[in-house]
């Protein structure tokens, strides 16, 4: 079966159950039903064996936010990102058609919470066992994909380990829902942006302040204490040189005069003190 002979490319409207329709054409061989988000997926296989990831949004809200994605899509162009292909309305919600990307998510609701990240059989925990090197290399791939994504506009909103899909036999890092991020600084409306708080801003808890790419800078340094720290800022949790360590700790400064003022300019300056690091 060619891609244009795959039936759920061609569907413009789903006058079915999502899962009856997705039985119909394929085979479902995983399913994610205990997000918080409105949304239930699946990964199917196709009779060509062909594999795909489709996205089910099933609230009001979660079809306002996955509709608004597609602009970021056709937008954005990444090999860390995984591509969607199609989209269309269903009986009872919204649906996204994905290039399926292996890997585990990193923040899985199957380990839930802190006693869940720290489960030896867990994503989480596994990945941040690994060697140093390796998480810096996965690390790196979030900061290159984040600095282009500030080029093209885009505010990330809601990042977190459960958008970060690794591969534990090729050690490829890929990202994925991207349903909130926003297309240029803003002001917050609400109490509370989306997100884990082990990777927000303070200013993402605060009614009426500015979320930019200085609030972009605090999560990438704070991705990497997650890491590399197990979410603890004390340097003698850190894995990875004082280089690195100093660059995160200004990135991931409660202040956001004393940030780098671009996702760019922390990537740069994280760049240069890794280079240090492998070539003192």
């Amino acid at each position: 079966m060619s891609r244009q002979e795959n039936p759920l490319l061609s569907i413009r409207y789903a006058a079915a159950e999502i899962e009856n329709l997705l039985t119909e054409c394929s085979e479902i061989f995983k399913v994610f039903n205990k997000q918080d988000s409105g949304c239930v997926s699946y990964g199917v296989r196709l009779p060509s064996e062909e594999r795909l990831f489709v996205k089910h949004a099933e609230t009001a809200n979660a079809v306002a936010y996955l509709k608004q994605s597609e602009t970021f899509h056709s937008e954005v162009k990444h090999p860390a990102l995984p591509k969607l292909l199609h989209s269309f309305p269903t009986l009872n919600g919204y649906a996204h058609v994905y290039d399926w990307v292996e890997g585990e998510v990193l923040g899985s609701p199957d380990f839930p919470g802190k006693e869940g990240r720290n489960r030896p059989d867990s994503p989480h925990y596994r990945f941040r066992h690994l060697p140093v090197t390796r998480i810096l290399q996965a690390l790196n791939t979030i900061y290159e994909v984040h600095s282009y994504l500030e080029e093209q506009g885009y505010v990330a909103v809601d990042f977190y380990d459960g958008c970060m899909i690794y591969d534990f036999q090729l050690h490829e890092l890929h990202l994925c829902d991207f349903d909130y991020y926003h297309k240029g600084a803003f002001q917050l409306e609400k109490d509370r942006l989306f997100g884990s708080s082990r990777f927000m801003a303070p200013e993402e808890f605060i009614r009426g302040r500015r979320i930019d790419w200085r609030t972009n800078v605090y999560t990438m340094g704070a991705t990497a204490f997650v890491f590399l720290a197990n979410a603890s800022r004390n340097r003698n949790d850190w894995r990875a040189s004082e280089a690195l360590y100093q660059v995160a700790a200004k990135a991931a400064s409660p202040i956001r005069e004393e940030r780098y003022d671009s996702v760019r300019n922390f990537y740069k300056a994280r760049r240069q003190a890794w280079l240090s690091s492998v070539n003192p």
